[in-house]
């Protein structure tokens, strides 16, 4: 099966620096999959290095361009760290672009990259590079156990959602205007391109991995499953 992982920063970088202990967790899970024959590319996020390196730079006023960049070069950091985790199972430079992706995948190894060009989040990204892979499945890794019908930090009665069609997400998430940040959840642009791939989706919590483990076999699990 062709799987394509996106880790969120939250998940990974929460604060300041990636979580190590989570980082050695996901590795494994990563590498257990790839002895199983599972071809495996892994989109992480920016969380807490991004976030605090693109607040300090919004203090002198520049583009919202630029205060992407910052943001996905602190997904890329992110991702080297998983890269390093990996060994020389994964391919050892991060994919920045779709001619680095296709020299990546011919080398048979884990595939890891972070954002690619500004206004795109590591979402979008996701999905775009699945598209292009040919994936199966996608898994999106957030902080939560998946999609809500309303915000679950601000109302004690949401209930999530455990199966939707894409049509069905684009009305709980709202386009806004871009703004260099981390995204909750899924993204509006991501929702868009996931109506034209039609790749089965399953949005979960990313600390969770026995219960990422169990998507990905087909058991019962704690999340969203997307599709049409």
């Amino acid at each position: 099966m062709r799987i394509v992982f996106n880790i969120g920063g939250s998940v990974l970088c929460p604060e300041g620096i990636p979580d190590m202990d989570y980082v050695k967790k996901l590795s494994k899970l990563v590498l257990g999959l790839k002895r199983k024959k599972h071809k495996i590319i892994v989109v992480t996020g920016g969380g807490g290095i991004s976030r605090r390196y693109i607040e300090m730079a919004r203090n002198f006023k520049p583009s919202e361009d630029f205060l992407d960049w910052i943001g996905i070069l602190g997904t890329r950091m992110n991702a080297m760290i998983l890269i390093a985790s990996l060994g020389e199972h994964a391919y050892p430079k991060v994919v920045k672009n779709k001619e680095d992706l296709e020299h990546a995948l011919s080398s048979g190894r884990i595939v890891v990259m972070g954002g690619t060009v500004p206004k795109q989040t590591t979402d979008a990204v996701t999905v775009a590079v699945a598209e292009l892979f040919k994936a199966d499945l996608i898994i999106m890794g957030t902080d939560v156990d998946g999609v809500y019908d309303k915000d679950p930090d601000r109302y004690k009665n949401a209930k999530l959602i455990k199966r939707a069609k894409v049509k069905d997400l684009k009305k709980i998430v709202k386009t806004k205007k871009h703004r260099a940040k981390p995204v909750e959840v899924i993204d509006p642009v991501a929702v868009k391109l996931l109506k034209h791939a039609k790749i089965r989706t399953i949005v979960l919590n990313g600390k969770k991995i026995e219960n990422i483990r169990k998507a990905i076999e087909g058991k019962g699990f704690k999340g969203t499953l997307i599709g049409d």
